[in-house]
C-alpha cells in the first residue's frame, strides 16, 4: 500500500531526513502516523500532543520538523518548577530595582520585561524590542538560527515533557495555545504576529493525566516501540552500510529485552538507547560475541537496571 504523501510540507518517499553534517541535522525517520498527525497540525494550526515512552523519539521529531520546514526551532523543557510566566513573559524586578537603587535612569516598563519562548514564537521583533529603541534592544535571539529581528521567521516549538508539570500548567497554556496570545504585565494582550507560521509540538510521557480541556486543544500522536524493520532502518540512516551487521544482532537483542520487559515491569530501552549501544560497539570496537563484555556494556546502555 502507498504511504501517505503530506501535503502541507515536503519529506523524501522514505520518511527519512538524512544526516547533513554541515547544517549540523541528524537522520529522523518519521513514522507515517507522524507525518499525518503533523499535516492535521499544520493544517488546523493546533498543537501537536505526541505521547509515548522516553527514548522513542518524540523531541526528535520537532527538531526534524525545522529541519524539513527550514523553521527556527525553540524548546523549553518543563519541569515541576516551571511557571507560566516562564514561557511568556517575567518581569525582572530584580534588575528594575539595580537601576533605581544605582540612580540609573530607569528604562521603560516593558524594558524589565523577559520575552519567554511563546513571545518568541509569536513576534520575535517585539520580544526583542520590549519598548526599546532598535539601538537599546541587545536581547539575543533564542535557539538555533541567526535571523535578524526586522525578518518575519516561522518556527516549531517544543514543549518538551508537559507531563512534569504542575496541574495548573496545561490550563493556564489554553489561552496562548488556543488564541495565540496571552496578556502582558501592563494589562494589554501580545497577538502572535499573523506573517508567522508556528508549529507546536507538546510531548508526554504519559506520567500525569492532561486536562480535558488541554486535550481537546491539540492534535494526538501517540509513537509506540518501533519495530526490527525500523529499527534496521533507523540504524542505517545513522550509521549506514558498514555497520550492518551489528545493527542487526543489537535490533534482535532490543527486541528480546523488550518482550522480556513486558513480564518483568522494567522500562524498556527506546531508540536512543539503541542508537547508544551501536554506538559504543563501534567506537569501542566491541564483539558482541564477546558474551562477558557484552553483558557488561548491555546492563550499561540498554537493561540500565535500578541502582
Amino acid at each position: 500500500m502507498a504511504l501517505y504523501t503530506p501535503r502541507k510540507f515536503e519529506l523524501d518517499a522514505d520518511y527519512c531526513v538524512r544526516r547533513d553534517d554541515k547544517r549540523h541535522i541528524r537522520p529522523y525517520i518519521f513514522p507515517e502516523t507522524a507525518v499525518i498527525a503533523v499535516d492535521v497540525a499544520l493544517a488546523t494550526n493546533r498543537p501537536l500532543l505526541i505521547a509515548g515512552p522516553p527514548g522513542c523519539g518524540k523531541s526528535r521529531l520537532a527538531e526534524a520538523m525545522a529541519n524539513v520546514l527550514g523553521w527556527h526551532f525553540l524548546s523549553k523543557t518543563i519541569t515541576s518548577r516551571t511557571r507560566l510566566e516562564e514561557l511568556t513573559v517575567e518581569v525582572d524586578h530584580l534588575r528594575r530595582l539595580h537601576d533605581a537603587h544605582r540612580a540609573a535612569s530607569l528604562k521603560p516598563d516593558q524594558a524589565y520585561h523577559n520575552p519567554g519562548i511563546f513571545w518568541w514564537a509569536f513576534d520575535r521583533e517585539s520580544a526583542a524590542r520590549r519598548g526599546l529603541s532598535a539601538a537599546d534592544a541587545a536581547l539575543p535571539f533564542p535557539g538555533r538560527d541567526g535571523a535578524s529581528a526586522g525578518e518575519h521567521h516561522h518556527t516549531v516549538l517544543l514543549i518538551d515533557e508537559i507531563d512534569k508539570a504542575e496541574p495548573d500548567v496545561p490550563n493556564d497554556l489554553l489561552e496562548p495555545l488556543d488564541r495565540s496570545s496571552f496578556c502582558l504585565p501592563d494589562g494589554t494582550t501580545l497577538h502572535a504576529n499573523p506573517e508567522q507560521q508556528l508549529l507546536t509540538v507538546i510531548t508526554t510521557n504519559r506520567e500525569r493525566e492532561l486536562p480535558q480541556a488541554f486535550l481537546r486543544r491539540c492534535v494526538s500522536l501517540v509513537l509506540g516501540e518501533p519495530k526490527r524493520d525500523t529499527l534496521l532502518a533507523i540504524g542505517n540512516a545513522h550509521f549506514g552500510d558498514e555497520c550492518r551487521t551489528l545493527i542487526e544482532v543489537l535490533a534482535d537483542k532490543l527486541i528480546k529485552i523488550h518482550e522480556a520487559s513486558s513480564t518483568s515491569g522494567r522500562r524498556p530501552p527506546g531508540t536512543s538507547e539503541f542508537l547508544d549501544a551501536i554506538r559504543t560497539c563501534k567506537e569501542l570496537s566491541i564483539d558482541v560475541a564477546d558474551t562477558k563484555l557484552w553483558s557488561q556494556i548491555e546492563r550499561a546502555v540498554l537493561v540500565k537496571p535500578t541502582v
